[in-house]
């Protein structure tokens, strides 16, 4: 079998970048591209300043130093102008700050903080609004549903995806069906949109017409290919506020709820490898390559090393961060599980969309 002798190349630990969009700035100075500079300069601190409080432990990255504005840059590879407008002396603006992923890691490990290795395929987001004694996924009035996709996950560092609705969406699940968890029907609609898992997010309008007040009561269920993963309630309210401006702070509220699960679900101890010794049963080299190629999609692997290798099955050591129940997610998350056979612990595909229908009533 050509090809086997190849090494088996991780991803390493994260994403290789981090982006923080929606950064707006507002800055005046003695000219237009004074103004400019300086904003931009203030756009990366802000945007550090976010990016920090998605990925840190919360308690420790209290105490991080501050960094210069040098220091600042050196983390920064790029960024975009999403808006801008300018006067002679004025610029305001919309801005997009793209990290080196490696750099703002080695930061964190330097200061002994523990940060979140997040998941690298996008959560799929499916909003149902319950208004009028109605509840609606699909439907053109689903203003829920609207607001999500105008968003575009600017408070989360997870990739969101929020399908169009269109015959096939509609075709593989319903309001009722995401209502009730239907696991089989998210997973196969995650699978369609190269999702990992799902996020079934409930939002009930409420409204008081004597006091022009509007209340979003928010109910989310997060779900995996087992079954329900997660879930978080909430609520944002207003008074005087049209209604499209209510659903876009809902779902802000909503991605801050998410980005908080998801980094105390995933967050590692830094520099803390761990190994295991894993045994890969190898029917075919496509059987091989498909390997290969989903090991280096698992964020929190560092390595994962060939010991031995021949035409029925490959040693590996894997070489890791975090816990070995960190792992197995980070595995479930590229669809590869371990099962335990005698005193092997053997690394298998699971097939590519579950067999049978269950569900999980919220």
């Amino acid at each position: 079998m050509l090809g086997f002798s190849a090494p088996v190349q991780a991803a390493g630990v994260g994403p290789s970048s981090y982006t923080v969009g929606d950064v707006d700035v507002d800055v005046t100075a003695g000219s237009a591209n004074a103004a400019r500079e300086a904003a931009i300069v203030l756009g990366q601190r802000i945007a550090y300043d976010k990016l920090m409080a998605q990925l840190a432990d919360p308690q420790q990255a209290a105490s991080l130093p501050r960094l210069t504005d040098a220091d600042i840059s050196d983390l920064v590879s790029d960024f975009e102008v999403e808006s801008e407008k300018a006067s002679a002396v004025r610029y305001i603006g919309k801005l997009s700050f793209r990290f080196r992923g490696d750099s703002v890691r080695a930061l964190l490990e330097q200061r002994g903080v523990h940060y979140a290795v997040m998941p690298t395929a996008p959560i799929l987001i499916l909003p149902v609004l319950q208004a009028e004694g109605q509840t609606l996924l699909w439907d053109p009035q689903n203003a829920w549903l609207s607001a999500w996709a105008a968003d575009a996950g600017g408070n989360t560092l997870v990739p969101i995806v929020v399908p169009s609705g269109d015959e096939l969406d509609a075709g593989m699940i319903d309001a009722p069906a995401a209502l009730a968890g239907d696991t089989a029907k998210l997973a196969t609609l995650a699978q369609r949109h190269g999702a990992s898992q799902s996020l079934v997010v409930v939002a009930k309008l409420n409204a008081d017409a004597t006091s022009d007040t509007r209340r979003v009561d928010i109910a989310g269920y997060r779900y995996g290919l087992a079954g329900l993963v997660d879930s978080f309630t909430d609520q944002v309210s207003v008074t005087g506020t049209a209604l499209d401006q209510l659903y876009t702070a809902a779902v802000q509220q909503a991605e801050t709820r998410l980005q908080d699960s998801l980094r105390k679900e995933n967050l590692v101890v830094s520099g803390a490898e761990q190994h295991l010794a894993v045994t890969v049963p190898i029917d075919s080299y496509a059987a091989w390559i498909d390997i290969r190629r989903r090991l280096a999609g698992v964020p929190i692997l560092k390595r994962a090393d060939i010991q031995t290798l021949t035409t029925k099955s490959a040693a590996l050591d894997l070489v890791y961060v975090g816990d070995e129940t960190q792992l197995m997610s980070a595995l479930n998350e590229r669809r590869l599980s371990l099962a335990t056979n005698g005193d092997q612990r053997l690394l298998v595909s699971t097939a590519a969309a579950p067999a049978a229908s269950s569900s999980t009533t919220p």
